[in-house]
């Protein structure tokens, strides 16, 4: 690498590993969450690879429920995704890049 050459990031490495035929929907990972911290660093390690997470916070108590839905929100803004909500205690995650296929929106849509 130059002096201005520029270095792949993580985004750019985690897209090499899908084929062209795997659909973001394929890849989602739907869980009723726990108040597991080791879990959840697992979920964000998923998250980060290219993976949506459709989490359901409905078990945990509001302290619980309120720490880990802010956890997912700051991880999936630091890797510059979006998440849904989709009912009063579920919600999606996902890298934007995910979206582009356009199969998270009709699996939304379909709800």
């Amino acid at each position: 690498m130059g002096l201005f050459g520029r270095k792949k990031n993580d985004y750019e490495e985690a897209s090499k590993s899908l084929s062209n035929d795997t659909l973001a929907r394929d890849r989602i990972i739907m869980d009723q969450i726990s108040d597991d911290d080791a879990k959840a660093a697992e979920y964000v390690k998923r998250l980060k690879a290219g993976d949506p997470l459709v989490l359901n916070f409905d078990n945990l108590e509001p302290m619980a429920g309120n720490k880990l839905l802010a956890f997912f929100a700051g991880a999936t803004y630091a890797l510059d995704g979006k998440n849904i909500r989709i009912n009063e205690k579920t919600y999606l995650f996902a890298l934007k890049s995910s979206f582009m296929d356009g199969s998270l929106q009709q699996f939304l849509d379909e709800l």
